[in-house]
């Protein structure tokens, strides 16, 4: 019986449900969850409701100020004290995951790379690409997001048949019963958080990279395109391009409302009235998110470069259509082609349109504000088509669930510990050949 242990750089709840589902079809084959530090610079999430033992190797540190050699000894340890046999460890650096990698080889010990980078990702040359592939071939098996995933490892020298596809994945259960619950009660929902009868939504970090001023204009050209449109945009999240953002609003006069506060005061809430603008929510825990997720029209990710994007998962179980950039790592995967019934009505005489939509929502070119527009438009004006690409996307997500991530990893695993040593002959991971 093959020990295992799942390493990242912090928990949050996407590890823990994840996790979670793998112990579950594992049982009883021990499975250790640990993380480098209790803090990163990226993320507040909030453990509340974690319910899997953690192993956290350096408590109240932040994980990127940890030097390589203090990480390499630390995980060293507590490898070898937990026995482990395989360990999944995400990505080939920076210099955190690579000391835990090497340390786990000084152990003999087999190897899973956890990853959804791809080529769209990639920012290296010729000599960067030879050391990815040299640290590529020290891993035994690959758990990674999705087909551009699959290709780019693939590229690196791994064999196809030690390459697992499940790695990015939410708990969609949890996101749609929560989105249900929020439908049900969408006008004390909507009291509460002053939220505008109808609007788009992006949810993430506000970061370069996320392309948000592309949303802007497209929703301005919106408007203007749409004089009549009582739609608004809500923005949930927080990060350097807060500011920025802020400005290209004043600067194409479009509204600003201010809803940062962690709790809105009801007594001031007045969205249902106001002209359609910007809501600015700030950044909220997971447990908040589902809300925002059912009472808006579309999810926008307009990323210049995006490894996979779990918010797209997260839309999609809670029943949103959504408009991806094409430059998104999930869009290959989670966007499926073909047209939703009643497809014709809003692509009529509009070419790139057809194009660009699929079952489950639309997909355009991150530099092309026009591109995004054109969706924008067609989404709002058509209810039905909301309706059947939602309920599309519902469907389509669940091949991306957190037992297909438990499958997958107890399949790398195998595969890890299969190849021969002397070392690990007779190791298996049960319920696997």
């Amino acid at each position: 019986m093959a020990s295992l242990g799942v390493l990242w750089a912090q928990y949050g709840p996407y590890h823990f449900a994840r996790i979670a589902a793998l112990k579950s079809h594992a049982d009883p084959q021990p499975i250790h969850a640990l993380e480098i530090a209790s803090r990163t610079h990226d993320y507040e999430w909030s453990r509340s409701g974690a319910t899997v033992n953690l192993i956290t190797l350096f408590p109240g540190d932040v994980a990127e100020r940890l030097s390589f050699w203090r990480v390499f000894f630390r995980t060293r340890r507590s490898f070898a004290q937990l026995k482990l046999d395989v360990c999944f460890i995400p990505s080939y650096s920076p210099k955190q995951p690579l000391a835990a990698l090497l340390a786990a080889r000084s152990l003999g010990m087999r190897t899973v790379l956890m990853i959804d980078s791809h080529k769209g990702t990639m920012k290296t040359r010729w000599f960067g690409t030879w050391l990815k592939r040299r640290l590529v071939g020290l891993f035994d098996a690959a758990l990674v997001g999705g087909s551009p995933q699959m290709a780019y490892i693939e590229s690196l020298g791994m064999r196809r048949d030690k390459i697992f596809v499940g790695y990015d994945a939410v708990d969609n259960e949890f996101f749609a019963h929560r989105a249900a619950d929020a439908r049900a009660r969408a006008a004390e929902f909507r009291h509460r958080y002053d939220l505008p009868g109808r609007y788009f939504l992006s949810l993430g970090r506000f970061l370069p990279k996320k392309n948000l001023c592309t949303l802007i204009r497209a929703y301005r050209r919106f408007l203007d395109s749409a004089p009549a449109a009582k739609t608004h945009l809500v923005m949930v999240g927080s990060g350097e391009e807060e500011p920025n953002l802020r400005m290209l609003c004043d600067e194409l006069r479009l509204p600003v409302y201010n809803k940062m506060s962690a709790k809105i005061d009801v007594r001031d809430a007045g969205t249902a009235d106001s002209s359609p603008g910007v809501h600015f929510y700030g950044f909220r825990q997971i447990e908040e998110n589902p809300i925002f997720y059912a009472l808006a029209d579309a999810f926008i990710l307009p990323s210049t470069f995006e490894e996979w994007g779990l918010v797209v998962n997260e839309a999609m179980s809670c029943g949103l259509p959504v408009v991806l950039s094409e430059s998104v790592g999930s869009a290959e995967d989670l966007l499926r082609a073909g047209s939703p019934p009643g497809a014709e009505r809003c692509t009529a005489g509009k070419p790139p349109l057809a194009r660009s939509i699929r079952r489950n929502g639309f997909v355009f070119d991150p530099k092309s504000v026009a591109g995004l527009t054109d969706a924008l438009l067609a989404l709002d004006a058509d209810p039905a088509l909301r309706q059947s690409m939602g309920q599309a996307g519902r469907l389509i997500v669940e091949d991306f669930s957190c037992e297909e991530f438990a499958r997958s990893a107890l399949k790398a695993a195998t595969t890890a510990v299969s190849r021969e040593s002397p070392a690990r002959r007779g190791s298996t991971v049960p319920g696997e050949p």
